[in-house]
């Protein structure tokens, strides 16, 4: 008797969720860079929003903010470094689908189901 394929997931021992997936595939370097990217965005986009109104609920307390560097540097130009961020995040989106893309085309190539330029035939 032979067994039943299955398309669910299967649990593994410690009860993650987790396809059975053996990949010698190497990791793509892009994704782990648009990552940070976008980590790196989250965290400036709220420190742009919050950091002038947390300013301003010290002034209304009676409590002058002492000064600091990196808020003035956010509060002049904060917005750049949010549209420098989302250039980066867009730059490493693209490489990475790219990459990924690149792999999976290798792999088709090399499982013989693309044929390659050498294996058609030329045109008189």
């Amino acid at each position: 008797m032979g067994q039943i394929p299955t398309p669910y997931v299967l649990l593994n021992y410690s009860g993650d969720f987790r396809a059975n997936m053996r990949s010698s595939e190497p990791h793509n370097p892009f994704y782990l860079l648009l990552l940070l990217a976008s980590v790196l965005f989250a965290a400036t986009a709220l420190a742009y929003a919050l950091v002038p109104s947390l300013e301003e609920k010290a002034v209304e307390a009676g409590q002058v903010p002492p000064q600091s560097a990196f808020r003035d540097a956010l509060r002049a130009d904060g917005w750049q470094w949010l549209l420098y961020e989302v250039a980066a995040m867009i730059l490493f989106g693209v490489l990475s689908m790219g990459l990924d893309r690149l792999r999976s085309l290798k792999k088709e190539r090399e499982a013989g189901k693309m044929p390659t330029s050498e294996n058609t035939a030329r045109l008189p």
